[in-house]
This record gives structure tokens, sequence and C-alpha cells, in this order.
């Protein structure tokens, strides 16, 4: 043999062991005699367990005929078959093969290549779950795009077009799409997609758009990049009508900023400081005092105290029935707070049972001058307002104390 001969049969072997087709050779009888890698790899067998085996035997029953009829003794000559057929793997299920059979005048032998055939669905079935990706769309308001960022060209889905108000037929482009957004929104929304594009960075906004029929629209558009060769070549994204939802978010935020002014008027008012002369404030005390309430009582009240520099300030607790222990304290600890400011207090409209409480309590009403209602209370405070004005010549006189 040649040495031309012994470098084709070696190039011939590399052929037949690295080739993606499946590739078999078959004695005359339909019997396998050699196979590649990729068709045992395909089928799940191994060489030995192939060698001398009916390739008929792995050919799905309802398919086999036409390779049985080819196999047979014929007259000699060039013959060929293709064959679309289910072939058993060796888990017991089947793989469609489709195959070309051919033998050659003067070669006993048969041989055949093959390539596995994707599964494919059916036209209507893929019109189908277009149809239905359609529907999810337009339920849920949500439409897709894909930028090409080496021509700009944009990619809409269908939901997207009506979402803008536009024609199926709109030409969408980076720039045009970017106008859509409402003038405020212009800037936000290219920083974040040229961050994208720049730096693979993703966003996920909530923007509004003017759509072609000049609605004011809230969406929601996200975008992500896709990195080839650790280069962004492209950004895909989603785009949500969300304008329902922004709307009625909002209303809830105006209504909740509305309960909370609501809330803070009637906390005012059942903290009511009064100024009912120049330097005298009353505030009523209503209901139960605990810890936060007095806490307060307490800052509202030596807040006007200060401001108004009021030098006297009543405590009216006309509105509360009884009064506990932790109570009483908190009253107390008001009244020494409003001394400390250099005015001083006074207690009207103490109730028996209040009194019974304040008894027990080694301070007491903390030094404070008591009086049966407010009235009086606010008498002596002008009385003593006036002589402090007629005395300004000589020492304040102190006010009796009112037992």
């Amino acid at each position: 043999m040649s040495p031309m001969h012994d470098e084709h049969k070696i190039q011939f072997e590399h052929f037949f062991e690295t080739s993606r087709d499946l590739l078999c050779v078959l004695s005359g009888e339909g019997r396998l005699i050699r196979t590649n890698e990729t068709f045992r790899s395909t089928l799940g067998y191994t060489e030995s367990s192939l060698v001398g085996a009916e390739l008929t035997r792995l050919v799905h029953p309802d398919e086999a005929a036409p390779l049985s009829a080819f196999l047979r003794p014929r007259e000699e000559g060039d013959a060929s078959l293709k064959l679309d057929a289910g072939f058993l793997h060796r888990d017991l299920s089947y793989r469609t093969l489709l195959f070309s059979f051919r033998r050659v005048a003067g070669d006993t032998k048969v041989y055949g290549a093959g390539l596995e055939v994707e599964a494919q669905e059916p036209v209507d079935e893929w019109e189908r779950r277009r149809d239905l990706l359609q529907k999810m769309q337009a339920t849920g308001r949500v439409g897709g795009w894909d930028v090409d960022c080496t021509t700009g060209r944009q990619f809409w889905t269908e939901e997207t077009y009506r979402i803008h108000e536009v024609p199926i037929g709109f030409n969408p482009n980076v720039d045009n799409g970017i106008s859509f957004y409402a003038p405020e929104h212009q800037s936000i929304i290219t920083e974040a997609f040229g961050a994208c594009v720049g730096e693979g960075k993703p966003y996920d906004l909530e923007l509004q758009i003017v759509t072609a029929k000049g609605r004011r629209l809230w969406v929601r558009t996200a975008g992500t990049a896709v990195m080839e060769n650790g280069k962004v070549t492209r950004v895909i994204g989603a785009f949500q009508d969300i304008d329902d939802f922004k709307r009625r978010e909002n209303e809830v935020e105006e209504k909740l900023a509305i309960i909370a002014q609501q809330r803070s008027e009637i906390h005012a008012l059942s903290v009511p400081v009064i100024q009912v002369w120049d330097d005298v404030l009353a505030l009523p005390v209503v209901g139960g005092l605990d810890e936060a309430r007095a806490s307060e009582i307490t800052t509202r009240l030596l807040d006007a105290v200060v401001s108004t520099r009021a030098r006297f300030a009543i405590l009216d607790l006309t509105g509360v029935e009884a009064v506990d222990a932790g109570t009483a304290e908190r009253l107390s600890g008001i009244l020494r707070a409003i001394q400390l400011l250099g005015a001083e207090g006074l207690v009207t409209g103490i109730r028996p049972a209040v009194a019974q409480t304040f008894t027990c309590l080694a301070t007491g009403f903390a030094g404070a001058r008591t009086l049966s209602n407010l009235r009086e209370a606010i008498k002596v405070c002008m009385r003593g307002s006036a002589r402090r004005i007629d005395t300004r010549q000589g020492p304040v006189e102190k006010l009796p104390r009112v037992r």
C-alpha cells in the first residue's frame, strides 16, 4: 500500500469518528458492523452492544417496513433510502432520526448517515402560544422591548405599542422612545438607560409618559443588559401600564395625609392651651391622663408659658372624674415644671375623689394654689397682675394663698 493511500485512510477514519452526524455501516443482512461516537451517544448504547445487532430492531415497529424492504436481497446496483423514523434509545424512549442509507454496486455493505430531528411544534400550536402570550400581556398591561445597541433600533411587542397608543407600524428607536416620557422624567430615563448600556446596570423605574394621543400615564419600565464578550450588545426590558394602580396609590396617600392632619388637629384640641389674659394661661384637662398625654400637656404648656411670658398657668380639672396615683403624680410633675420656668401654677375644679387621691401623695399639688373653679382662678390672676402694675415703685406684693 502506498504512503498516499495510508494517509487517505487515516483522514477518513478521523472523519468517521468525529463527525456530528450519526454514521453506521451495515452488513448486507442489515446487521450493524460499525457505528461512530455520535451514533452511540445519541442512542445511549456501547459499541460492543451494537455490533451484530439488527438495525431494524432499533426502529419503531410502525416505521421499520421501508428499511426492511430496502435490506432484502435484490439485484446488484446502486440503491438509496431516506428514512424519517423513531429509533429506540437505551432508556426505551424513541428519538426521531432522519437517515439516508446507500448501497453501492460491487459492495455488499450498506452505509448510513443520519441526524437527530429537533421536535418542532406545529404551526397551529405556535400560533396558540403566541395568542396566549398576547392575551397575557393585554390582561397584565405588560409589554416588552429590545434595543440593539449597535444600530440603535428598537423592537416593541404589541402591548407596548398599545400602551404608547401608536399603530403597530410605528418604527421605534431609542430617541423617539425616550421622547414619549414626560418632560420632567426624560432626564431620569436617559441617565438610567445610559448606565445600562455603558455599565450594564439594570434599572426598574416608575415614571410618566405622554402617549401619542396626549394622555399622561404612569408606567413601570425595567431594563437589563445582555453581555457578549464583556460588552453590552442589547438591552431588553419590560414596559407596564400601572396608571390605575398609581392613581389609587396616590389617592390612598392623600387620604392618609388628611387623616394625619386630622389626627394632629384632634390631638391639639385634646391639649387646648388657652390664653385668657395677657399673662394668664388656662389648660382644661378632660378625661384620662396617661404618660404620653401627660408628656404632651407638659410640652405644650411649657412652650406656651415661654412664648407668651405668662406669669400664671391654670390647670382646670373640672372634666376629670377620678385619678389614680400615677395620674396624680404626673399632674404634680406638670405643676413643678411650671414653677421652674418662674410662673405660678393654679389648680381648679378638683372633685372629691381627685382630692382624696392627692392627699395620699407626699408632694400633693407641689405647692400650687387650689381654687373652686376657673372663674375664681382668673379673678385671682387678674388681681395679681393689677397689683404688679400698681407697685412698680416698690416690691411686688405676694398673693395670699387660697385655701
